[in-house]
């Protein structure tokens, strides 16, 4: 029952972030900016951290999926993206996992990677009409602000529910 507990977390913020957010953040920016908020990506990144490669990987390919076919025409770009920095940011050092700094720099450093990933991605099948500059400054420093807030007030509360799923795993293993 306590794995049900990510997954439950992973679906709200991809809800979230897909539906009530863009359209609340509209009111708060510049209209050439757009801020994309990477809430499930950011989870992903620290189920891997704090539970392992496989289930950064599971989690990513799993969710990724889900948000290719929800919101995306394109199948695999998320999956194959979410998939590989959840598998990527499972840190096996014990000094980055006890460290709330090191986890919200590995959260931002992966929502960097993944919409240069994206941009390029879309840029390449002609989709992404913006030049590189312009990308830069209206849509990822926005983006990494964002982001960032939300990863420095989740971290310590996502990690305590992943090593309470992670010790209930290990109860049942037993």
């Amino acid at each position: 029952m306590s794995r049900a507990y990510l997954s439950f977390v992973l679906l709200i913020l991809l809800v979230a972030e897909g539906t009530l957010l863009p359209y609340t953040l509209q009111n708060y920016t510049d209209p050439s900016q757009y801020i994309v908020p990477r809430f499930s990506l950011m989870a992903i990144v620290l189920i891997g951290l704090y539970s392992g490669k496989q289930a950064g990987l599971v989690y990513g390919l799993v969710f990724g999926l889900i948000y290719d076919i929800v919101y995306t025409n394109y199948l695999g770009i998320y999956m194959f993206g979410f998939a590989c920095l959840g598998y990527v940011f499972a840190v096996p050092l014990k000094a980055v996992k006890e460290s709330a700094l090191w986890a919200v720099m590995l959260c931002i450093i992966g929502v960097f990677l993944f919409e240069y990933y994206q941009f390029g991605i879309f840029y390449a099948l002609g989709v992404a009409d913006l030049s590189g500059s312009l990308f830069f400054l209206d849509r990822l420093l926005p983006t990494l602000i964002l982001n960032s807030a939300f990863a420095i007030l989740t971290v310590l509360p996502f990690r305590k529910l992943v090593y309470h799923v992670n010790e209930q795993a290990s109860f049942r293993d037993r």
